[in-house]
């Protein structure tokens, strides 16, 4: 009877093992290494969120974001408070250039938490490229409250000034976002087309 028990308990042990390895190596890993251990995982407990959100960006980092929006939405039927997967499906829709449905995910990932400089910076982007830019503008700013530092904020801000005609404020902000990080194209190119140099 003992080595029933100790043998039940080793596959058990063995099993608890496995689930975490492919958990592990869903999150740790990327490209279709990712893709499948995140499935290994799905398939041991189907009702891991964290699993299918993992899956939904390595589907996005390959340029499939209808797949992402999947997987980013079954994480989101699993766990309704789950802001990240909102904000991750945002970015997807995004993506696809579907901005109404970008910025009502990125109200559902503040709703749930309003203090992430990140989901204030994806919703501004997403109602300046819209066409939204006055709107987009508060969002910026709250970015920046919350995250003064942040170079993709500033370069955010600068192109809603740029947009909204206030020049000088953009030449500044475009500025700022490269003194803090000199890859950013879009500040770049904003001071290309005012003319202005870096």
């Amino acid at each position: 009877m003992l080595r029933h028990v100790v043998f039940w308990l080793g596959l058990l042990v063995g099993a608890t093992a496995a689930l975490a390895n492919a958990k592990q190596d869903c999150v740790k890993l990327s490209g279709d290494a990712a893709i499948a251990a995140c499935d290994q995982a799905i398939r041991q407990n189907p009702k891991d969120a964290e699993a299918y959100n993992n899956r939904g960006g390595e589907y996005m980092a390959k340029g499939d974001n209808d797949r992402a929006v999947a997987d980013y939405t079954k994480a989101i039927e699993l766990d309704p408070k789950y802001a990240l997967a909102y904000y991750n499906r945002g970015l997807a829709y995004r993506d696809k250039h579907d901005y109404d449905q970008t910025i009502a995910d990125f109200n559902k990932a503040i709703e749930l938490y309003p203090k992430f400089a990140a989901f204030y910076n994806g919703r501004a982007w997403a109602y300046f490229k819209a066409g939204k830019a006055a709107q987009g503008l508060l969002d910026a700013e709250k970015s920046l409250e919350l995250q003064p530092s942040d170079a993709h904020a500033l370069d955010t801000r600068a192109s809603i000034f740029e947009a909204l005609g206030r020049r000088e404020e953009a030449i500044a902000d475009f500025r700022r976002a490269l003194a803090k990080n000199p890859n950013i194209q879009t500040s770049k190119d904003g001071l290309k087309r005012l003319g202005a140099t870096p």
